[in-house]
């Protein structure tokens, strides 16, 4: 696989080294994600426009504590940790990763982060499908979205190194992938939806999601948690 040196205009891709030495200011405010189940991002459909959220289940570990119920946050209000013990190889690149599979992510001690579109209805949307597309890359190298075969190979969603920025994904569907990025550093990645809606016509919306490497300590952890319950969107 190659890698080009640059990437096209439409990635707005920012190439921005950020030291993990702890949580930087900016993202303080937010909880921090290293465990269990999330749909980051999670896409509804309400009052005729989508909604991206973070759909988190029962048992996911945030500041360091198991929550008792499923519960939905702002994108900007989690910050999901990879291990930086978690790498996978594939075409002679490494990647720290969020693996596809649950029993995998718990071996590696990592978040199970998926695409959650439970809450389309696929009749609503012509085809009954709708697209993912990454508009914005921001962190350093590159970031790969793939699903294993079950053959030893893989099938590629997104790979800004090959500018695959979109896929096409049935509405009500809920997908795992294996996450991966080639530096220790903090990502945003933007995440848009949009489809054709049988009533409201072509409908977008996009959510800014963060990912960082390496997991944080339980001292930055402290430091991050306080105000979790607080921030919560709405338990469900």
């Amino acid at each position: 696989m190659g890698f080009p040196t640059s990437i096209p205009p439409q990635m707005k891709l920012k190439h921005i080294l950020i030291p993990i030495l702890g949580l930087p200011f900016a993202t303080q405010a937010a909880s921090v994600l290293t465990g269990g189940h999330a749909d980051a991002p999670g896409f509804g459909y309400v009052g005729g426009a989508f909604e991206p959220h973070i759909h988190v289940s029962a048992g996911a570990i945030i500041d360091g504590v198991a929550i008792l119920s499923e519960a939905e946050f702002e994108p900007d209000e989690l910050v999901i940790a990879v291990p930086a013990s978690s790498t996978a190889t594939t075409a002679s690149t490494t990647y720290y990763v969020l693996p596809e599979g649950h029993e995998a992510a718990e071996d590696a001690g990592a978040a199970h982060i998926g695409f959650g579109l439970e809450e389309l209805n696929d009749t609503d949307w012509v085809g009954g499908t709708v697209t993912i597309t990454l508009l914005n890359f921001t962190g350093p190298g590159n970031f790969l979205l793939w699903q294993d075969d079950g053959v030893g190979g893989q099938n590629i969603f997104l790979d800004t190194a090959n500018s695959d920025y979109s896929f096409t994904v049935a509405a009500g569907s809920h997908s795992h992938f294996n996450w991966g990025f080639t530096h220790n550093a903090m990502y945003d990645l933007e995440f848009q939806i949009s489809g054709t809606h049988v009533t409201d016509g072509f409908q977008s919306a996009s959510g800014t999601y963060t990912y960082m490497i390496p997991e944080p300590s339980s001292a930055v952890l402290g430091l991050a948690g306080a105000a979790l319950l607080f921030r919560r969107k709405r338990a469900r």
